[in-house]
């Protein structure tokens, strides 16, 4: 099974909140840490970090989480918002359990983003996901 630790990173940005990691492979990975709580500000700096980590150039993101982490209602509805100025050609939200697939999809259905966006298990079946719609090889 691939890892996040399996990637060779070539470029990273950490904040307080998160950590962005731009891998040896194209895609970006974004973990959120333990029990941020993701409000317009934070996203606001997150979007800049995505242009900047990837040179404005659209990029296959995964999105990870910690123990947690929380989305404001706020940063829930600017997001649809922020889609056109960020390098995001498509999102693959790891969602380890039941519960977190649950919201997430939920999230999915709800804000209905433009790009292609997956919810997954894990590292592995998001590259597998990539790979599936012919964005990675």
């Amino acid at each position: 099974m691939v890892t996040a630790s399996d990637f060779k990173i070539i470029k990273q940005i950490k904040h307080p909140e998160a950590t962005l990691s731009l891998w040896e492979n194209g895609v970006v990975y974004v973990y959120y840490h333990d029990y941020t709580v993701l409000d317009v500000e934070l996203q606001l700096k997150m979007a800049d970090s995505f242009n900047e980590i990837t040179n404005k150039k659209r990029s296959l993101f995964i999105f990870d989480a910690g123990d947690g982490v929380t989305i404001t209602k706020e940063a829930r509805d600017n997001a649809l918002k922020l889609e056109d100025s960020t390098p995001i050609l498509a999102s693959a939200v790891i969602a380890p359990n039941l519960a977190y697939r649950i919201i997430a999809n939920f999230f999915l259905k709800v804000q209905k983003p433009k790009g292609q966006y997956q919810v997954v298990a894990d590292v592995n079946a998001a590259i597998e996901w990539f790979k599936k719609i012919n964005l990675i090889s």
